[in-house]
């Protein structure tokens, strides 16, 4: 069981139903990559997890918020407490994705799909290929999308 497949495009193309996964800091704050993007596609969902930030700070290190939407629910992998400069080491963040990607197996009762970009990869700097070998040990199922025009080694 498990696998993970590559797709080029656009992860906000994923099916309806689908669970979108992206590494979160838990100062509450979508402000740029990726991230970004999930603040202005969902407004609702940015606002859940704002909240449940500035209720349980970086508590949340190493756990999923699985929020719930109308077209997908969001699956926010608390990876590293901070961001920018004050961002976890790679070690750290890497060991918080670990149990942040366990948390989602658990909460993910329906088996929904899973359909993410390379998170960790973009802000938060751990190469790629770091978070996808957590994923095969994990024997994850995912579909994990680079943008056209990227490159797919990192």
């Amino acid at each position: 069981m498990g696998g993970i497949t590559h797709t080029i495009g656009d992860l906000f193309t994923a099916p309806r139903g689908a669970i979108l996964v992206h590494a979160c800091n838990t100062l509450g704050s979508w402000g740029g990559g990726i991230a970004l993007a999930f603040r202005d596609k969902y407004p609702a969902q940015f606002e859940l997890y704002k909240a449940r930030c500035k209720t349980y700070g970086s508590s949340l290190v190493g756990t999923c918020l699985l929020i719930p939407g109308d077209t997908h629910d969001i699956a926010c992998l608390f990876t590293s407490r901070a961001y920018g400069k004050r961002k976890d080491k790679p070690e750290e963040i890497l060991a918080a994705t670990k149990t942040a990607l366990q948390d989602l197996m658990k909460q993910n009762t329906e088996g929904k799909e899973l359909h993410a970009c390379r998170f960790n990869s973009g802000k938060f700097g751990v190469p790629w290929t770091d978070t996808e070998a957590i994923l095969k040990e994990l024997g994850t199922s995912m579909i994990v999308y680079t943008p056209a025009g990227e490159a797919t080694s990192n």
